[in-house]
């Protein structure tokens, strides 16, 4: 799974980043202590405030948020099993 941290414009972009790059990374925690996901399969990333939803400046409530991505769809299949990337 990809785990994407995103932001609203409020802030300097290198805080936003660091702010992305934690509320994805919380994200992963809460799937793996709670969910009992495998933390390797758990990819984060942060993108402060590159992908707005509502694009908008300033606090939008609708930008500061979390994705989760199913990703292994996206990886080749060889023999009908999943291929290492």
């Amino acid at each position: 799974f990809l785990i994407e941290g995103h932001t609203d414009t409020v802030g300097s972009d290198a805080a936003n980043l660091a702010l992305s790059d934690r509320r994805a990374e919380s994200v992963a925690l809460a799937l793996t202590e709670y969910f009992e996901v495998p933390p390797e399969n758990l990819v984060v990333q942060g993108y402060g405030e590159q992908d707005l939803q509502i694009r908008r400046e300033g606090d939008i409530r609708e930008n500061r948020r979390a994705a989760v991505r199913q990703i292994t769809s996206l990886l080749q299949t060889e023999n009908g099993r999943q291929a290492l990337p």
